[in-house]
């Protein structure tokens, strides 16, 4: 008797104990059999938060594992932060891969500029561009296109760089202890003052079909010298007229690409045809003096016979 309410009592205790797990089941969502596959089409196991999406937040090796998330693991606007790039993306407007959008790192889902990251924190701390230029300490510099970059005040190591308004903005210092390259034209308006030389390239080896220029004293006797006053600005100089040089020598005439075509002359160039007129001349006035020479060789043989025959007159 005693055996068979020990075995009633050992089957009313399993009894209780699977129903206790079944309600636990039941209230916590706890699947007591099978693994976690985060892959698993049934999605049997749940392994998100709705909040996030399917699959919830996670972060992948690389791309390839990214656009491996089966289509019955994502929804729209899930995240998921790719290693390899160290870039978050989330899938925006449609679940196939064409629509993973990388966003930026506390911007939150919806990607808007509501949220500020510190500046401690790689961020700008600010909400705007004005205000992150003022937070990262670039001032108001507005950059207007990627070829110009309007500096209205401001300082370098404590150097001012420019004035309180964009038409004095001007660099009063730019001190290089090398070398400043540039590559392509400087446009200077006004004057150039250097402490050392100003040279041009002039190497052989830079130069191909080398060729003596023909005489140039007739052209250089139509160049027209001035005196003049510059309508752009209040200087008054001396030089020539870029067209009546350009007539006689095209090739120390720059046409630039401003909408008057505005012609600039070389006046550094313009010492070749100087010199090779003064050569000219040079050479010219040599054969002038060996002719001279001859005649009053020739003159002093005159007289030294005239006199012979004066003498034997007599």
């Amino acid at each position: 008797m005693l055996k068979i309410k020990a075995f009633q009592m050992k089957n009313i205790y399993s009894f209780l104990i699977v129903m206790a797990l079944a309600s636990l089941g039941a209230s916590a969502q706890v699947k007591v059999i099978g693994a976690v596959e985060p892959n698993d089409l049934t999605d049997k196991y749940p392994t998100h938060n709705e909040i996030y999406g399917k699959g919830g937040f996670r972060s992948v090796a690389d791309v390839a594992e990214r656009n491996g998330i089966t289509p019955a693991r994502r929804s729209a606007g899930m995240l998921v932060y790719v290693i390899s790039e160290e870039k978050l993306y989330q899938l925006k407007g449609g679940l196939v891969d064409a629509n993973w959008t990388e966003i930026a790192f506390g911007a939150g889902s919806g990607g808007g500029t509501g949220s500020v990251v510190a500046i401690e924190k790689g961020g700008t701390g600010a909400v705007t561009a004005e205000e992150a230029r003022v937070n990262l300490g670039l001032g108001t510099m507005a950059i207007q296109n990627k070829d110009a970059v309007e500096i209205t005040n401001g300082a370098i190591d404590g150097t001012l760089i420019g004035k309180l308004t964009p038409a004095e903005g001007m660099f009063t210092i730019l001190d290089v202890n090398s070398e400043l390259r540039v590559t392509g034209k400087v446009m200077v308006s006004g004057d150039i003052t250097a402490t050392g030389d100003v040279t041009a390239n002039s190497d052989v080896r830079l130069k191909k079909n080398i060729v003596t220029i023909p005489p140039v004293s007739e052209s250089l006797r139509r160049l027209h010298a001035v005196s003049y006053d510059r309508k752009d600005m209040n200087l008054h100089q001396i030089g020539f007229i870029a067209q009546n040089v350009q007539e006689y020598f095209p090739s120390l005439i720059r046409i630039d690409n401003d909408a008057n075509k505005t012609l600039s002359l070389n006046y550094q160039t313009m010492t070749v045809p100087l010199l090779k007129g003064w050569q000219e001349h040079d050479e010219e006035i040599s054969q002038l003096k060996t002719e001279v020479d001859q005649l009053k060789k020739e003159l002093k043989e005159l007289k030294e016979l005239l006199m012979l025959n004066a003498k034997g007159g007599k």
